[in-house]
């Protein structure tokens, strides 16, 4: 049940407010500069690929109806108003699922918070430094949030990387802009009624997930325009009696964990990055497979049977029902199958074009003869153990408790920016991309994110 522990959304605002870039250790900043790289690279991607990028970036042209902004779309058209900018860019940012993620809090937490703080820093014109200090509190409050309630607001059916990562946004968003406690403690008060995201876009591989994220970090800059214009929101949006925790995680949270080494141990540095494109709960399944395939030559044309165990929470979202799971017919449904993934992970890589792959009868066919076991011991475990046996009798076996990209199993900042490169270049132009590596490399000494702006911009646009 609920700790009662009054006061968790004045010690959110407090540490946002009161964090000291001077006060964060080098690596966490190193940390937040790498996944800051990544959030980029991943939107670029989403605007390439995705095929709901076209529609959204329309639809919110339209809705902006031409009004002037000093907010830029990544990859995209014209400067908008930075709700819209933010919008889009958190939508294109998670279009792929590529992006960081949480493991204790089963989130994403980078790109509705780095949307947010991005379209914001233009505006007004915040120092590097600046948007480092707020991204780093906005990790935290997220983090912990998210920490405390775990698998609770999933298993009630929400999304929590749009439904808690609101709160960390909008917190992060305050810190940003200079704003009082009050005027924090008012745009958070409103963000509970403004807390959503459901998990149904897995019946049918629908675009609402990508959407949550667009739509967390707009309403995050409309509670924000609220609030300092005088605004009142309702008081312990967090922790109330009808509060987000109540209302989305049934009670089931721990607050003191919310507020467990708040200000001292950063939840950056217990954020992964992804090296493939679909949900974190796959990755576990894919690294053993591409590594049996580059390592013991397997292809899907040896394979007798894949056994695959894994927890309750990736179980649920990646492997049942098992006969939808074995069928994905679109991209969303490719990203949430485990079978998918393991099939197409015995082409040695795991990647985009892997989606092309969908309808391969020899991918099918491994799918068919997948099975996956739920290890309730695991519980919300990322790891997973695969077992593959050949139609010639050998049986090869992984443990992976820990994908690559987990803090105990990191991507190097050659690797990122590898990864960064592949999905910039094609948006921005390789000059552009470069020197964006290059000025997030040294964000805390640039005296304005406006200078990233104009290396932003699509190649197509210019």
């Amino acid at each position: 049940m609920v700790v009662t522990a009054k006061g968790v959304t004045q010690a959110f605002t407090g540490h946002a407010l009161s964090l000291a870039f001077d006060d964060i250790p080098t690596e966490v900043v190193e940390r937040t500069k790498l996944l800051f790289l990544d959030y980029l690279g991943v939107a670029f991607g989403g605007a390439q690929v995705a095929e709901s990028s076209g529609p959204i970036i329309d639809g919110v042209r339209e809705l902006a109806a031409g009004a002037p902004g000093d907010a830029s779309v990544l990859g995209g058209c014209a400067p908008l108003p930075a709700h819209y900018a933010a919008l889009i860019n958190a939508t294109l940012a998670h279009s792929m699922d590529f992006d960081d993620t949480h493991r204790e809090g089963i989130l994403h937490i980078g790109t509705p918070l780095l949307s947010t703080l991005l379209a914001l820093a233009e505006g007004s014109g915040a120092s590097g430094r600046e948007l480092l200090t707020a991204a780093v509190a906005g990790y935290d409050v997220i983090g912990k949030l998210a920490r405390a309630h775990g698998g609770a607001v999933h298993a009630r059916g929400f999304h929590p990387t749009a439904t808690t990562g609101i709160f960390g946004a909008t917190a992060a968003g305050a810190r940003l802009l200079g704003y009082t406690p009050e005027q924090t403690a008012n745009a958070l008060g409103l963000n509970v009624s403004q807390s959503a995201g459901s998990l149904q876009f897995l019946a049918n591989g629908s675009w609402n997930k990508r959407f949550h994220t667009g739509l967390t970090a707009h309403n995050a800059i409309v509670s924000l325009v609220m609030a300092r214009h005088g605004y009142v929101g309702a008081t312990e949006p967090i922790e109330g009696e009808a509060g987000y925790l109540a209302l989305y995680a049934g009670g089931e949270a721990d607050l003191a964990v919310a507020l467990d080494g708040l200000g001292s141990s950063f939840e950056v540095m217990k954020t992964a990055v992804k090296p493939y494109p679909c949900c974190r709960y796959s990755h576990a399944t894919i690294d053993a497979l591409v590594e049996m395939a580059r390592a013991d030559g397997i292809t899907s044309g040896d394979v007798d049977t894949i056994r695959i165990g894994m927890g309750t929470t990736a179980f649920g979202l990646v492997a049942d029902p098992p006969d939808r799971k074995r069928t994905p017919s679109n991209v969303v449904e490719g990203q949430f199958s485990v079978y998918f993934a393991a099939a197409a992970a015995l082409a040695g890589t795991y990647n985009w074009r892997s989606y092309d792959r969908l309808d391969d009868a020899a991918v099918r066919g491994v799918m068919a003869r997948t099975e996956v076991t739920l290890v309730p011991q695991m519980g919300a475990e990322i790891g997973s153990t695969v077992t593959l046996t050949t139609t010639d009798g050998r049986v090869l076996s992984q443990d992976v408790p820990f994908p690559k990209g987990e803090p105990e199993n990191p991507m190097s900042w050659d690797e990122m920016h590898a990864k960064f490169l592949e999905w910039s270049v094609g948006s921005v132009g390789e000059a552009n991309a470069h020197a964006l590596a290059d000025m997030v490399g040294r964000l805390e000494l640039v005296g304005s994110v406006r200078e990233l702006s104009p290396h932003l911009v699509s190649i197509k646009e210019r």
